[in-house]
C-alpha cells in the first residue's frame, strides 16, 4: 500500500487526536514527546497500537524506543509502506 508522506501525516494526525485529549494539541511535523504532556509511557503504547492497526504495520522494539516524534514516525510508516 503505497502512501506519501503527507497522507500518512494527515492519518497520524486523527490518531493523535484520539490517542491524546488535549484539545490545545498542536499537532505538526515538528511534534516531539516533549510537547505533549500527556505522552507518557502508557499513552506511547496506546498511540503505537493505534498506529499499527490503523496502518497494519507492525513495530519492533528499537523502533518503537525511537518513536518520539511525529517526523519520525511518518519515517518510519513511509519505508514500511513503501
Amino acid at each position: 500500500m503505497h502512501q506519501d508522506k503527507a497522507a500518512i501525516l494527515d492519518q497520524l494526525k486523527f490518531i493523535f487526536q484520539d490517542t491524546f485529549v488535549d484539545s490545545n494539541l498542536a499537532f505538526s511535523i515538528d511534534t516531539s514527546r516533549d510537547d505533549v504532556a500527556e505522552w507518557d509511557s502508557l499513552s506511547h503504547i496506546r498511540l503505537l497500537t493505534a498506529i499499527e492497526a490503523s496502518f497494519d504495520v507492525q513495530f519492533d522494539l528499537e523502533e518503537i524506543v525511537n518513536m518520539t516524534t511525529v517526523a519520525t514516525i511518518v519515517d518510519l510508516l513511509y519505508e514500511k509502506l513503501n
